[in-house]
């Protein structure tokens, strides 16, 4: 994707954005980046999928900014049926991701605002109508399909680069979920399904969480599954904290899911995007996460 030929046509629709700076993220996985002014984030799909994921972000965040207690990204450009290179255009939110070097450096009361921060807005997500979102709610058995037909995904797109020791322990971590009944007792919500430290804004000068970005993922499945990321980030003790403050549905196997299944199995998208972009590096990374997880044999 030529910056250029975007950045003209950027200057050409809003003419009022072209004395501004301009600044060139290219990192993410599915979409191109301009800054503009240092005030302004346009978003440019890299594939067909990134563009249903946009298209999805431009139908569900304009109700969701009504709802939720943080700054989320609030479209205001975006492109028409008659522009041939699709994107959005929103403000940028207040803050910089939220690393786990820099949770270390928050105190206790701090690190207990933040929990009671993400909590809020967990609950609200979760509480938002999956029908109102997708057109439709969700049961746990079309939950129980997805990861059957993950499972098929990782045989087929992932086994060929994992070693045998590998695959057994993948085989025995999905069977182990797939055939107790407590994996299922949820009743799936509304996720945003990335929830990690780049997706976490924080200000360090109000010290607190100023905005949540990248809703990209957004899908129906268990509220679990949102807490991964934080666990995985900032620890256990942090996240019992999170549900402290969390209204959402509990349920007595909610703990069990993110720490014996979810957070051994979220290595497998790194996997899949390394093995589609052949990036060796980003299939070694994920493989010694994997192992990481399998060494352990928890």
């Amino acid at each position: 994707m030529e910056t250029e030929k975007l950045e003209k046509l950027l200057h050409a629709k809003y003419p009022d954005l072209a004395k501004e700076s301009l600044r060139v993220d290219d990192t993410g996985w599915y979409n191109l980046v301009l800054i503009v002014g240092e005030r302004m984030i346009f978003r440019f799909p890299k594939t067909e999928e990134a563009k249903s994921i946009m298209a999805k972000e431009l139908q569900i965040l304009p109700q969701l900014h009504a709802v939720l207690p943080v700054a989320i990204p609030q479209f205001i450009y975006s492109s028409n049926e008659s522009d041939q290179i699709p994107y959005v255009g929103y403000p940028m939110i207040a803050g910089r991701p939220l690393f786990p070097v820099d949770m270390a450096g928050l105190n206790d009361q701090e690190q207990e605002q933040l929990a009671k921060e993400i909590g809020a807005f967990l609950t609200a997500m979760h509480a938002f109508p999956l029908d109102k979102a997708f057109g439709e709610a969700a049961e746990a058995s079309q939950i129980k399909d997805y990861y059957r037909d993950l499972f098929k995904t990782i045989k087929n797109k992932a086994f060929p680069v994992m070693t045998p020791k590998l695959i057994s322990w993948t085989r025995q971590v999905f069977d182990d979920f797939l055939t107790d009944k407590d994996s299922f007792r949820f009743t799936p919500c509304l996720l945003h399904n990335d929830l990690k430290p780049e997706h976490l804004l924080y200000d360090f000068e109000q010290r607190k969480l100023s905005g949540v970005i990248d809703f990209g993922a957004m899908g129906a499945g268990d509220p679990a599954y949102d807490f991964v990321g934080i666990c995985r980030a900032y620890g256990k003790a942090f996240v019992n904290k999170v549900i402290h403050f969390y209204k959402g549905p509990l349920d007595s196997a909610f703990l069990k899911r993110i720490d014996h299944f979810y957070t051994k199995i979220v290595s497998f998208w790194s996997l899949f995007h390394g093995v589609d972009t052949q990036d060796q590096q980003l299939i070694q990374y994920a493989l010694d996460k994997l192992h990481a997880h399998a060494k352990k044999g928890s």
